[in-house]
């Protein structure tokens, strides 16, 4: 069997280099002059990176080829240690219900849902239970893996027809109260939501809950709606609903949550930068044992 080093440059040696930004790990710094909308090309190869890291920034010091290293020494890994490790969403608590909601880019729905954790339920930071994560597809990589789009040949959410979306553990009789937060925000918004120029079925309005529209708790979501916005079932891999006041609805038991990675968790969004309070979290969550590693490409 050949050594680990001698497989991770073999995985190396086939990584194309394309020019520009494409080549990074995760996506390529957003900049405040690319808010503009624009429309997204078919390939992660081909699109105009306009996602940013501000400042959750890494390090620039790493070249391409540092990056395409370390990305094939992830995915290398996740073989050796037999397959890729996939974080769902936690049992909720008796009485609780675990409810995904999507709006676009899920950096600033995150930290909607949990100032909604705080101020409804006044939650404190060890008992916060909202996650980033993908839903809404209907398939996943080998392992269940789905991951961030990334230049290392993981399980690629967007190819596999997920959103990006937020997982949260919330009372029953909440789910008014969180829906009509979430709708209140798609109204207010020209196009839906808050960054209109993340464009792509990456992107979709999405709500998921246990049983989809056919759940007694539907109701509350419906009342929150208050007719606002067009509510339609998910069918998975479905259409993006930018400026068409759409928002699809999934049944969590067969469109799960996917935990996303650890780098995508409590992170400044594009034009906003959040308190070192809110950052903190994430170490928080990990130190719990809420929020996990799982073995996709990721920059902790």
């Amino acid at each position: 069997m050949p050594s680990f080093v001698g497989l991770v440059l073999a995985m190396v040696g086939l990584v194309v280099f394309p020019a520009g930004e494409a080549a990074f790990l995760m996506t390529g710094p957003r900049t405040l002059s690319t808010l503009q909308p624009t429309v997204k090309a078919a390939s992660w190869a081909e699109r105009k990176q306009v996602r940013g890291d501000g400042l959750n920034d890494e390090p620039k010091l790493l070249g391409q080829w540092a990056r395409a290293t370390l990305a094939a020494a992830a995915v290398l890994a996740a073989v050796v240690a037999g397959g890729a490790r996939t974080a769902h969403a936690e049992s909720p608590a008796a009485g609780n219900i675990n409810i995904f909601f999507g709006q676009g880019c899920f950096w600033h729905v995150q930290h909607e849902v949990v100032k909604k954790e705080f101020s409804a339920l006044g939650r404190k930071a060890m008992d916060v239970s909202a996650l980033s994560g993908y839903a809404g597809g209907t398939k996943a990589g080998d392992g269940g893996a789905v991951c961030y789009h990334n230049g290392a040949g993981a399980p690629d959410y967007g190819q596999l027809g997920h959103t990006e979306v937020v997982n949260v553990s919330i009372p029953e009789d909440q789910v008014n109260a969180f829906a009509k937060n979430y709708f209140d925000a798609a109204a207010s918004y020209p196009f839906g939501r808050a960054d209109p120029q993340d464009m792509g079925t990456e992107y979709r309005s999405a709500i998921g809950l246990p049983g989809g529209m056919d759940s007694p708790l539907f109701k509350q979501v419906e009342e929150a709606n208050a007719g606002r916005m067009q509510l339609l079932r998910g069918q998975g891999n479905d259409s993006d609903t930018v400026g068409t006041k759409k928002v699809w609805i999934y049944d969590s038991n067969k469109f799960p949550f996917y935990q996303g990675e650890v780098y995508h968790q409590f992170h400044d969004d594009m034009g906003e930068r959040y308190s070192q309070s809110y950052h903190q979290l994430k170490g928080v969550m990990l130190d719990k044992g809420t929020l996990k590693k799982v073995t996709c490409p990721d920059r902790i």
